[in-house]
């Protein structure tokens, strides 16, 4: 490889990343609006049925101006879904959102900075485990009949998937092993 073809791989993995991270961001957030939403409507429907909310919430306030102030007897399945986790640690938290984001930053700026070969596939590694992330969140919003968001997902997986290629198959190159 030339030095141009090697400068435009580095650029390319870099782009990859940030724009991966940006559809992540926007991902997470949307998702996160879609479970508020779908919690509200949970207990808009619940207070209907004659149970309320917990107490302390937007909701039960409401219900108790509705005179339906009874406490909840069951936990919705969206609030539920909000929670989900992964051995134990909700990958969707905003400070986890924001760190990935950061990190997908760093990755891309050192990527279009160095040539180092370490470096390269600690990005491929990045990349490779998030494209991971990805595919399973594609069929987490597949099993939850999310168009938009499975899209997005796979989207995301594509680009993901694509930097840890060409991070990888750049670090095999002839690349320099200082920065």
């Amino acid at each position: 490889m030339t030095l141009a073809t090697t400068s435009r791989v580095r650029w390319l993995v870099g782009c990859l990343l940030i724009v991966a991270a940006a559809l992540f961001a926007i991902g997470a957030s949307v998702e996160r609006n879609n479970d508020v939403h779908r919690d509200e409507t949970a207990v808009t429907t619940t207070i209907g049925e004659g149970t309320a909310p917990a107490e302390g919430t937007e909701a039960a306030e409401a219900a108790e101006a509705a005179g339906n102030a009874e406490p909840a007897a069951s936990h919705s399945e969206a609030g539920e879904s909000a929670n989900e986790k992964v051995l134990g640690i909700n990958l969707e938290s905003t400070p986890l959102v924001v760190l990935a984001v950061l990190i997908s930053l760093a990755l891309a700026v050192a990527t279009w900075r160095s040539n180092n070969k370490l470096l390269l596939l600690i990005t491929a590694a990045f990349a490779a485990v998030f494209a991971i992330l990805d595919i399973a969140e594609l069929v987490h919003q597949i099993d939850r009949s999310n168009a938009a968001l499975a899209v997005l997902a796979a989207v995301i997986a594509i680009l993901h998937a694509g930097a840890a290629f060409l991070a990888a198959q750049r670090s095999t190159a002839d690349a320099p092993m200082t920065a």
